[in-house]
């Protein structure tokens, strides 16, 4: 509980927490991109154990392998290769 603005130390996983409850998040490209990237920026300064939870850097490598496995499947499925013939036909 806070008390005078004070917050408590946070806790990622909590006995009480119900595992069934779960939310979604639509994100076009460009702010998935820039999540992995605030996210890799995040870790540059992510002041580590004990300050924070090693429990948070995990999260963060495995969200980050989600935004990751996004951007391959956009670049992969829009990918477009250009025509570098003379005569625009196929060789």
């Amino acid at each position: 509980m806070s008390v005078g603005g004070k917050k408590d130390e946070y806790d990622f996983c909590r006995d009480e927490d119900d595992l069934n409850w779960w939310a979604e998040q639509r994100f076009n490209i460009r702010e998935v991109r820039m999540m992995y990237s605030s996210l890799d920026n995040y870790k540059t300064v992510w002041q580590g154990e004990p300050d924070r939870p090693k429990e948070e850097m995990d999260f963060i490598n495995w969200y980050k392998g989600k935004l990751f496995a996004m951007i391959s499947d956009y670049n992969i499925t829009h990918h477009e290769v250009e025509d570098t013939t003379a005569s625009g036909e196929e060789t």
